[in-house]
C-alpha cells in the first residue's frame, strides 16, 4: 500500500504473530538517474516495544518490482 499511496499519505501496518508494528509515509516521489520511479519515504517501527525511526528511497525496477537504494 505504500508503494501506491499518495505523497503524505501515512500508512500503517502490524503484524499480530510478533506484536510489531509501524507506519510508513512517502514523502516524495520522482525519478533516478536511470530513470526508474522512485520514492522516498519515512518510517516509524515499533519491535519489542521499542521505537526505531527511519528515512529511504525505494526504486521500481523493470520487472515491476522495488528495490530499497537507501
Amino acid at each position: 500500500a505504500a508503494l501506491n499511496a499518495p505523497v503524505g499519505e501515512q500508512i500503517s501496518w502490524n503484524n499480530p504473530d510478533s506484536g510489531n508494528y509501524g507506519y510508513v509515509t512517502p514523502t516524495r516521489e520522482g525519478s533516478d538517474t536511470a530513470g526508474r520511479y522512485c520514492r522516498e519515504y519515512q518510517q516509524t517501527i515499533y519491535v519489542g516495544g521499542r521505537q526505531e525511526t527511519g528515512v529511504g528511497t525505494a526504486c521500481q525496477r523493470s520487472d515491476g518490482t522495488w528495490e530499497l537504494v537507501s
